[in-house]
């Protein structure tokens, strides 16, 4: 993936903490908090990175995702398509979902245009100490 590109195309400037966040992201084997991006970057204030990541979910470029009964947003690159969850409910991991149920999905007089499925659970070391 050419960062450079990415941006330039959705007329961005292609600026260090940009290229950064956008690096972050495209390393992120599952969305990220802002927090989580700020963790990884260099020489960022969080609110930058609040002001990065809403400026390229705007473009288009990241999806921004909410997880039930959580304030936080999540985010991670749209150049791939959509993507599907399933969630913890107790350490809110996620793990990717190789399929899409909705995507084939033919429903008469009517046109999807997007759609958001997210499976709540709870993953095998949450469910061990729930025994």
């Amino acid at each position: 993936m050419e960062i450079n590109k990415i941006l330039s195309d959705a007329g961005l400037k292609c600026t260090k903490q940009r290229i950064s966040v956008m690096g972050v992201l495209s390393n992120a084997v599952s969305p990220l908090t802002a927090e989580d991006i700020f963790d990884n970057v260099d020489d960022m204030s969080l609110s930058t990175v609040y002001r990065i990541v809403e400026r390229l979910y705007e473009k288009g470029i990241v999806n921004k995702n909410t997880i039930q009964d959580s304030d936080k947003f999540y985010y991670e690159l749209s150049v791939n398509g959509h993507r599907h969850y399933a969630i913890c409910l107790e350490c809110k991991s996620m793990k990717y979902i190789d399929i899409c149920p909705v995507h084939t999905a033919n429903i008469d007089n009517f046109t999807v245009t997007g759609h958001k499925l997210e499976i709540y659970g709870y993953c095998d070391k949450c469910r061990a100490k729930l025994k």
